[in-house]
């Protein structure tokens, strides 16, 4: 709504034309952190807590491993991504930009699915939605705050959104390295358990394929 009111019809477009791929990305990168999420209830029920940790540190690993792969992949090939998806020429520099901004910072968006899935495996899908309605908010405040007030166009748009996820992420695993418990996140135990890593894979591909 903002980038149609305020920068115009071949904006509007623009962002369109970016919309199914990143929801494409969204919807799978939600089913990889199901699938994470099954690991580490599993290990609960289990009341094994060394293993618990060992799948939560290897789920922030492959998020944090996936994002920078993505990073570099999407703003590399982001061109030609849209090209393939016929993108009119007319709107194809706007698409550009708005869609490289977001691979950018597309870590935002995988790290806050990755730490949504370690709150609700361990049964508290409250403290998620809480973030996802601040987040909303700060994105709807910050789009009307570039593009409307400054004048900063698609970019502007897209810098919001970034900004917006960005805060949701910062805010889920701020409580993450502070909650008490066995799914704390610490920073030096981040790292790569071959056993966990396997099981997120097999159960969360999957569902992120579908």
């Amino acid at each position: 709504v903002v980038v149609g009111q305020f920068i115009g019809a071949n904006a509007l477009a623009a962002v369109g034309s970016s919309v199914s791929v990143i929801n494409l990305l969204v919807g799978f990168f939600m089913g990889v952190s199901i699938g994470a999420g099954v690991v580490i209830s599993r290990r609960f029920g289990e009341n094994d807590m060394e293993g618990l940790s060992r799948a939560v540190h290897t789920t922030v690993a492959f998020g944090l491993a996936v994002s920078v792969l993505l990073t570099v992949v999407g703003t590399i090939l982001t061109p030609y991504i849209l090209r393939w998806m016929d993108t009119p020429q007319s709107v194809l520099p706007q698409s550009i930009a708005y869609f490289r901004i977001f691979f950018l910072g597309v870590t935002t968006m995988i790290m806050y699915n990755i730490g949504s899935s370690i709150f609700r495996a361990m049964g508290d899908s409250t403290r998620p939605l809480y973030y996802l309605i601040i987040s909303s908010c700060v994105n709807i405040v910050l789009d009307l705050l570039f593009v409307a007030k400054f004048g900063l166009g698609i970019e502007g748009a897209a810098w919001a959104t970034i900004i917006a996820q960005g805060t949701s992420m910062a805010l889920t695993f701020a409580r993450l390295m502070r909650i008490d418990g066995p799914h704390r996140v610490q920073i030096k135990k981040i790292r790569f358990h071959r056993g966990e890593l396997g099981e997120i894979v097999n159960l969360g591909l999957p569902s992120g394929l579908q």
